[in-house]
């Protein structure tokens, strides 16, 4: 991907042919979309639940329809294997379909129940109402998946969107774009293609809320600019995501699995494995299993058959992979596999397994994105839970064994936002599961009913049926006080002897009309 004179250039990272160009929106690009999103909120705030739901069920209706096209752009734009491609795109048809049929569910007026005697008489209640214009920006890895998740749930929710994707992936968000063309209203849903410049002319302009999922240098910058203008954010950040293998694993299992969780897109994931701890007497038995299965992976182009790992999506990203690799080979790590570029057409490297690896390489501090798995020997579970939190990372994490109550457990103790036990990644295309970090790996929730509470404001609505004055307005009754410290020993007393004397007290000192 380059750019000049203001557009962009996409290229397949396979094999460095040209597939488009797109331009790099500016600030009064920007300010025009958020500007038609404004003014189409009302009309799309207006249609409701049901309304809405019938639009976005026929935007995926066109997307199952073209569904082979966006699968293979998407191979082809992204480098991921087709099969890979296909499962964003199911995705993507399940969060349109999930938030089309449950928000009016997931938000309706809750409500509230007050014992206290003081607010007798009263209807409370919680409602929703969108948020506004939300400025989505999205990566290249899941450019669908990632996406959808987000926006489905902000337009569903009565919100419209303007959404700036990855520069690395733009033909892909101009084809979803247009499959949206003629169903969603004007300006319901605007798309801002371009680089790092046009995402900070999102963040400068009139928006509401910002989902941002990506690196979390970039993250700390988004958290910046929205917290100057004090609007609210969800961010999805980085991972370094260790995997803890049980003394009783299945190690033909753990090895299927572990493999498929650390090179599945090439390891270009936020929830791939980049730390595996094992105990030490499984070292050789995982380790050989492992080194087996990664050996017989196919790697190659996108699209040719029966391709497991595809190319890195750029220059730049190989060139971190290898430099994190060879930081490590310096200071004394031992690879099993891999370790290099492959010496062909496009930006592929080797799938990778490395020990013998220390907190002082940059590749067990910094986040990989890339097809590298290093396996750490340790002397106890508790070993691996104590390094496993040790980390300023906390997306996602995974525990391996046949106890599942022991794994539960385990699970129970890592500091991650999502922990999966013998299985990984999955439920990041399910609607219904949130996702989202501790720590560095983010701030709040895409994807279930939490994600879709991220998009609207809560209101509290209070109501006084009795007719009556509230007790504690003026003027102040003679027993106003005698009643509120009966309130407080019936609600609040130390024995039942107590709150049964605070009660009589209510009823002697109860306001008159």
């Amino acid at each position: 991907m380059t750019q000049a004179a203001q557009t962009l250039h996409s290229y397949d990272p396979g094999n460095g042919e040209l597939l488009g160009e797109a331009p790099v929106c500016g600030v009064a690009e920007t300010r025009e979309a958020v500007a038609a999103a404004r003014a189409a909120l009302p009309t799309w705030r207006d249609l409701g639940y049901a309304g809405r739901g019938r639009l976005l069920l026929r935007w995926r209706d066109r997307i199952r329809d073209d569904h082979r096209g966006l699968a293979e752009l998407l191979s082809r734009e992204n480098g991921k294997p087709l099969a890979d491609a296909l499962t964003e795109v199911l995705s993507a048809c399940e969060f349109l379909a999930y938030y089309a049929k449950h928000s009016s569910r997931i938000l309706a007026d809750r409500p509230i129940s007050v014992p206290n005697p003081v607010m007798r008489n009263a209807k409370t209640f919680l409602t929703y109402e969108p948020k506004g214009v939300i400025g989505v920006i999205t990566p290249w890895n899941y450019p669908l998946l990632l996406s959808m998740s987000s926006i489905a749930a902000a337009l569903a929710a009565g919100n419209t969107v303007v959404h700036k994707p990855s520069e690395w992936t733009p033909m892909l968000a101009t084809r979803l774009d247009r499959l949206a063309q003629g169903i969603l209203p004007p300006g319901v849903l605007g798309l801002l293609t371009g680089d790092g410049s046009t995402g900070a002319a999102l963040l400068d302009a009139e928006i509401d809320h910002v989902c941002f999922t990506g690196g979390v240098a970039t993250g700390i910058k988004v958290a910046e600019r929205a917290a100057a203008k004090l609007i609210s954010v969800t961010l999805e950040l980085g991972g370094k995501d260790a995997a803890v293998v049980m003394p009783d694993a299945d190690l033909d299992f753990t090895a299927r699995g572990v493999v498929w969780s650390a090179f599945s897109n090439s390891g270009q994931a936020c929830a791939s494995i980049e730390r595996l701890y094992v105990p030490r007497e499984l070292m050789p038995g995982l380790s050989e299993r492992i080194l087996r299965r990664v050996e017989a992976l196919t790697v190659g182009h996108a699209l040719d058959p029966g391709v497991e790992v595809g190319p890195i999506i750029s220059e730049r990203q190989l060139a971190t992979i290898d430099a994190q690799v060879q930081d490590a080979i310096a200071k004394g790590a031992k690879v099993l596999l891999g370790g290099k570029r492959l010496p062909r057409p496009g930006t592929y490297y080797a799938p990778t397994v490395i020990t013998e690896v220390t907190s002082e390489m940059l590749l067990m501090r910094e986040e990989t994105f890339g097809p590298v798995l290093p396996i750490i020997p340790v002397e106890s579970v508790e070993e691996a839970i104590r390094l496993a939190n040790d980390s300023p990372f906390g997306l996602n994490a995974s525990v391996w064994g046949r106890d599942l109550d022991a794994a539960e457990k385990v699970a129970r103790r890592l500091e991650a936002g999502t922990i999966w036990v013998n299985t990984g990644l999955d439920t990041y295309g399910v609607p219904q599961t949130p996702r989202g970090g501790f720590k560095l790996g983010g701030l709040g929730k895409v994807g279930g009913e939490a994600g879709l509470l991220e998009l609207v404001e809560s209101k509290l609505i209070d109501m006084n049926r009795s007719g009556r004055a509230r007790p504690f307005w003026y003027p102040a009754g003679r027993g106003l006080s005698d009643f509120l410290e009966g309130s407080l020993m019936a609600l609040h007393g130390s024995s039942l002897r107590q709150r049964m004397a605070g009660a009589l007290t209510l009823l002697r000192n109860r306001p008159r009309p």
